[in-house]
């Protein structure tokens, strides 16, 4: 009975880790590059900003923190063999605020992402500065497969979930949306965004690599530097 209640739990863990990926990939594309999480670097500093909870991306734009919560954020590397911090987990002091965009430490700046249906309060590092920043969103995928015995499931469960975390990179929406606040960075988002700048546009469709990470990386940060007048 317990072997059984615990395989419906990793069931149910598995479904929901795996939702967040398969709601945001509104495109046929997907991040398939195969750059290693290590392969993966911060491109610039962050300028440091207020401390405090934004309630809105309009709030975090203006860089205005209007909430009014304490809280302490402790930041969670990639792994243990990645030093690049990707998300934090974010403590409040009291009740927990409702609609919350995301928080900043007085330096770096966290946005809440909803994951699945159970766990709700993830916050993702922005990567760069500007309107339109990235995260590196960390997916620690276990599978759990059906119709064989509690025993055999258990086993390619805990097997999975001792492999290297998934590395994608997200964009973060140019407006509010609690439910949505970031989607995957394909190629083609990559594209629309550089329209607005030829050149950028143009520079980036001669790489021969666009579906690499750190190249959409780089163009998205080199676009938000642009919108900034950097």
């Amino acid at each position: 009975m317990l072997l059984k209640s615990f395989s419906l739990i990793l069931i149910i863990t598995f479904f929901s880790l795996n939702t967040y990926s398969q709601e945001t990939t509104d495109s046929i594309e997907v991040d398939d590059d195969k750059d290693t999480t290590t392969q993966i670097v911060q491109l610039n500093k962050i300028t440091p900003r207020k401390r405090g909870v934004y309630k809105t991306y309009e709030e975090y734009l203006n860089d205005t923190p209007s909430v009014d919560a304490e809280f302490t954020i402790t930041p969670k590397q990639i792994s243990k063999n990645n030093e690049v911090i990707a998300e934090a987990e974010v403590d409040y002091k009291g009740k927990r605020p409702k609609k919350i965009w995301g928080v900043s430490d007085g330096e770096n700046v966290y946005i809440r992402v909803t994951v699945g249906r159970f766990f709700k309060n993830h916050y993702f590092k922005l990567q760069c500065d500007g309107p339109i920043p990235y995260i590196f969103y960390v997916e620690k995928t276990v599978i759990v497969p059906l119709g064989l015995g509690a025993v055999v499931a258990l086993g390619v469960a805990a097997g999975t979930a001792a492999l290297p975390p998934s590395v994608s990179l997200m964009i973060v929406r140019d407006n509010t949306n609690y439910f949505k606040p970031v989607l995957l960075l394909t190629k083609a988002r990559v594209k629309r965004n550089l329209a607005a700048y030829p050149d950028l546009l143009e520079a980036y469709e001669k790489e021969s690599n666009q579906q690499s990470k750190s190249t959409k990386a780089r163009y998205i940060t080199e676009l938000n530097k642009r919108k900034m007048g950097k």
